[in-house]
């Protein structure tokens, strides 16, 4: 099997909106009923304190109303700077960590996936993801409270260990695009391609 190389996009940005959301979405997230997940095996360790995965496609919870339409909003941003016309967000979770607290190597499922910073300081635990060619390179994403990471679902990563007494909240996401931009067919057209085979 010949391994090739094809270029992808992870993005980076801020959501305009965080200051204004950020207190009361925090408040929300504390006042939502939520499990722990607390896993050890060969391979990794997962501790998180408090998520509410299970509810992921519950659109009712309240942080999820209040935050939704802006995350829509950027995400469809996303979709148009990717070549895409829009997404359809298919669930999306939070995970607050404490002392300890770290999500071992892992993959989601649909096209892209990613990570909101809601509580989020310079000496919070990074995001870490694997170079997906070599396997033998991490990329550590250096964001800072109210950004928005996304990246392809296939990309393994993790939330690396809370060092600190503090407390960090994330929101996790998973995403898929629809449509492509109509100008990229004929841009297709008219450019040469790189032929590969075994």
């Amino acid at each position: 099997m010949k391994k090739f190389k094809l270029n992808t996009a992870c993005l980076i940005d801020n959501l305009k909106e965080h200051k204004d959301i950020r207190d009361t979405l925090i408040s929300l997230i504390k006042d939502t009923k939520a499990d722990i997940l607390d896993v050890e095996n060969k391979y990794s360790k997962d501790l998180i304190h408090k998520l509410d995965f299970n509810n992921s496609i519950d659109d009712s919870r309240k942080w999820v109303q209040l935050v939704k339409p802006h995350l829509q909003n950027y995400f469809n941003k996303c979709a148009k700077k990717l070549g895409y016309q829009t997404c359809n967000i298919t669930n999306l979770w939070f995970q607050q960590y404490n002392k300890n607290g770290q999500h071992g190597w892992h993959i989601h499922g649909g096209n892209y996936t990613g990570v909101y910073y809601v509580k989020f300081s310079n000496k919070s635990a990074k995001t870490e993801l694997m170079d997906p060619f070599s396997q033998d390179k991490k990329i550590i994403i250096n964001a800072k409270e109210g950004d928005i990471v996304v990246f392809p679902s296939y990309v393994i990563h993790r939330a690396t260990e809370q060092k600190n007494n503090e407390e960090k909240i994330i929101i996790s996401f998973n995403f898929d695009f629809d449509f492509i931009q109509p100008y990229l067919f004929n841009r297709m057209d008219v450019l040469k391609g790189k032929n590969y085979d075994k």
